[in-house]
């Protein structure tokens, strides 16, 4: 990608949302196959007698975990350059005459090495904040679970959804206090789906205007 286009696409928020929104419907895809993968799970332990074997189901879930948290880290992103476009950082090389030759993402408000931070990226995009977001996220326990949510598909962006291991040892740390371990499976959309509809929203909107 030349330079220019980079510098186009890369601050428009609606190239960023709508590669979220593709993002999300692949993720709607693989969850479905999720819950498709734990009933029959179930069907079967049920009809032999024996424990659920949920590893095909857990397979399942952090692939589309994994699709889910991008679509969440681009929607994030989006907002970001809308809202607050003085948090992005963006490295350009030019020529003698002027022309841009090179462009390159530094930050979006976080250390370069946090892209992928999703709890970062929240907070820069104010979501945790009563204001914007206060129809979403109504109460702090409702903020205390979208954190949860943030850290945990943050680690499935980073390593869990692509390798069967970190870049390097660390010490796991516990599920956040007070939040049900089903927050991190079957209900997490109760939070995420209504979260990325806001995000989201504008870009909708902006489309409709322009058609």
């Amino acid at each position: 990608m030349q330079a220019e286009t980079f510098l186009e696409k890369s601050r428009s928020p609606q190239a960023w949302r709508k590669h979220s929104r593709a993002l999300r419907r692949s993720a709607n895809v693989l969850y479905d196959d999720f819950v498709a993968v734990l009933t029959e799970s179930i069907k079967e332990a049920k009809a032999l007698g024996v424990d659920t074997d949920h590893e095909r189901a857990i397979e399942a879930i952090e692939t589309a975990k994994l699709l889910y948290g991008l679509a969440l880290e681009t929607a994030l992103k989006a907002w970001i350059i809308e809202h607050t476009p003085g948090q992005i950082e963006i490295k350009i090389t030019i020529d003698g005459s002027g022309e841009a030759k090179h462009a390159e993402l530094k930050s979006f408000g976080v250390n370069g090495n946090q892209g992928h931070n999703l709890s970062a990226l929240a907070d820069v995009a104010g979501i945790f904040d009563e204001g914007t977001f206060g129809h979403v996220l109504k109460t702090d326990s409702d903020r205390d679970v979208f954190r949860a949510i943030c850290r945990d598909l943050g680690q499935v962006v980073v390593w869990r959804g692509r390798y069967p291991v970190p870049m390097a040892s660390f010490e796991p740390q516990p599920l956040a206090k007070g939040v049900p371990w089903r927050v991190y499976v079957h209900y997490m959309r109760d939070w995420l789906d209504p979260m990325l509809d806001a995000l989201l929203a504008e870009s909708i909107s902006h489309e409709q205007s322009n058609s």
